[in-house]
């Protein structure tokens, strides 16, 4: 965890402490794990799907794809650099890049409540999501197994802002108006910030599925339905 990305804008000294709350969060647990001599049968640590980069493209990036350049995926790698310290003969490091979660209290859903349903921008990024209970599900599956490395944790089902919107509004039984909020208005309201809001990539599932994760929550209405 951390400091919340879409909390405040981005100023400089939110930045530092959006990074600094999860790297040195990470290593201070280090630190102790070392001074009280733990043994680690394996370390588990969080990341984002921001690791590949803002970017709307077509392209379906697999845990094998390399980092963005943007902040969010400097974030992102900083934070599993630091957890690859509890890497040793002994102790593996699994890696978990996780998209948007959808839970029935907080977090980004909440946000997504208005009374009208509208796209941002051109409606064209993509918004990776996963359901909670998936997510969770997908934690417990990684320590039952022992698996290693690094996993995507999203759902299969891949969206747009606006075909998300669409099945939102159906779920809600709220109007939907197909005219997105204009990027210029996103920008002045959120900073750099808005490039959360503004771009997205599409991110593949396909690993964690291989290895035997059958996902509860594979399409969007059945998830917000749920919620």
């Amino acid at each position: 965890a951390g400091a919340g990305i879409a909390e405040k804008r981005w100023t400089k000294k939110r930045k530092k402490i959006i990074i600094d709350s999860r790297v040195k969060t990470t290593n201070m647990l280090l630190k102790k794990v070392n001074e009280l001599k733990i043994d680690l049968k394996g370390f588990i640590s969080a990341s984002g799907v921001g690791y590949y980069g803002a970017l709307t493209t077509e392209e379906i990036f697999k845990e094998t794809a390399k980092p963005g350049s943007d902040f969010l995926a400097d974030v992102c790698q900083k934070w599993e650099q630091a957890a690859q310290q509890f890497s040793t003969k002994n102790t593996a490091v699994t890696i978990v890049r996780t998209g948007i979660v959808l839970a029935p209290k907080g977090g980004a859903l909440e946000k997504m409540k208005t009374p009208i349903i509208v796209p941002l921008g051109s409606g064209e990024q993509h918004l990776p999501w996963i359901h909670i209970d998936d997510l969770c599900h997908i934690y417990l599956k990684i320590i039952g197994d022992n698996l290693t490395g690094v996993f995507n944790a999203v759902s299969p089902e891949h969206h747009t802002n606006k075909t998300f919107s669409k099945v939102l509004a159906k779920s809600l039984k709220r109007p939907y108006i197909g005219i997105g909020i204009p990027r210029i208005a996103l920008k002045v309201l959120f900073g750099k910030l808005a490039v959360l809001l503004l771009e997205g990539s599409r991110i593949s599932s396909k690993k964690i599925e291989k290895n035997g994760y059958s996902f509860r929550f594979k399409t969007l209405a059945k998830a917000l339905n749920n919620l």
